[in-house]
């Protein structure tokens, strides 16, 4: 390693301006090493990057404390059981372990721009430096590399899971290799129509490799094939997409299932309502026949209270012949009779 390139990685550790520079070149780190990420595929767990660097747990939580800010707005965060993304991320974790430090990508690569005793750290660094000086050129004659399907793709989601437009990926891309936004918008349509996404593309090529060897014998294969299309490649890209539909496919379907569920579990709370209502119809009913009956009875009533009226008031009188013979009088259709001592009485 030259004088100059040394200086250049000292640069990484001493100037944070440097290490903003280079901080959406992750794809780095899967070409050093693989990266054991959680199931969410964006994070590791602080002893994982301790393993990945080679060294000691509590030297990676010195390393983010003396650097909280620029971690804090990488993405470095802590969550617990009671917070939604730790369920995502459940399945990795130590039995009886609910709370962990979640370290995103960029924080990763941050990592390895700090750490002096790594040597995981310094090919780090190193590969840096190199894809600085292999691209440089080519940027400057405003050629495509490798890296920069990557670091666009990286990019592109990286935005849109934030909530972003596909424009704006664009033009934070653009920004980022310093080309015309159109001319990156152009490259992104490109391969998106040719092989379905910048996914698949990188992916069918194989643009993730893991030393410098293998990243030469890629080059070199891209080279030879440079102008020829692969029918192969068609195929797998044809594949991709079919295997995407129909991922769309059954994830429509359990969805149908879900709202199938719902129809039916709402039915039988129909058919339950129906059954009260029928009740409580029943019970109207009988109310209504006993209120009906209830009135009957109070219309006889005052019909027998207006007879007893009716005598009382018209003084109903008898000789005592008439009385010996008929002491019953019928008024209104009911009977009424003295007792001995001329008091009234309906007869039953």
């Amino acid at each position: 390693m030259g004088a100059l390139l040394k200086l250049h990685a000292e640069n990484f550790v001493e100037d944070k301006n440097v290490r903003d520079q280079y901080i959406n070149k992750t794809e780095v780190l899967q070409k050093v090493k693989l990266l054991s990420l959680l199931p969410d595929n964006q994070h590791m767990t602080v002893k994982a990057v301790a393993e990945y660097y080679e060294v000691e747990y509590q030297t990676i939580i010195n390393v983010l404390n003396r650097h909280k800010s620029e971690f804090e707005k990488d993405g470095v965060k802590t969550i617990n059981n009671k917070d939604e993304g730790y369920f995502k991320v459940k399945e990795a974790l130590s039995a009886g372990q609910f709370i962990v430090k979640l370290v995103p990508r960029k924080a990763i690569l941050r990592v390895g721009m700090l750490l002096r005793d790594s040597e995981i750290a310094v090919k780090v660094r190193d590969y840096l430096l190199r894809i600085e000086e292999t691209s440089t050129e080519d940027h400057k004659r405003g050629v495509w590399t490798d890296n920069d399907i990557v670091t666009l793709n990286e990019i592109m989601n990286d935005e849109i899971s934030k909530g972003n437009s596909k424009w704006g990926a664009i033009r934070k891309a653009a920004k980022t290799f310093n080309k015309n936004p159109h001319a990156v918008y152009q490259k992104h349509q490109y391969i998106s129509k040719r092989y379905g996404s910048l996914e698949n593309y990188i992916n069918i090529n194989n643009l993730v490799y893991f030393d410098k060897k293998s990243e030469e014998i890629h080059q070199a294969e891209i080279q030879e094939n440079n102008h020829i299309d692969i029918s192969g490649n068609n195929l797998n890209a044809e594949m991709s997409r079919f295997l995407e539909s129909l991922s769309n496919a059954k994830e429509l379907e359990s969805k149908i299932n879900q709202l199938k569920l719902e129809m039916r579990d709402m039915k039988h709370k129909l058919e339950i309502k129906d059954l009260e209502l029928e009740a409580k119809t029943t019970e109207v009913t009988k109310k209504d026949k006993i209120i009906s009956k209830l009135k009957k009875d109070k219309l006889a009533l005052e019909a027998s209270v207006k007879a007893i009226r009716k005598i009382v008031l018209n003084g109903v009188k008898a000789s005592n012949i008439e009385e010996a013979r008929s002491p019953e009088v019928e008024v209104l259709g009911r009977t009424y009779t003295r007792d001995k001592s001329g008091m009234i009485e309906l007869k039953n």
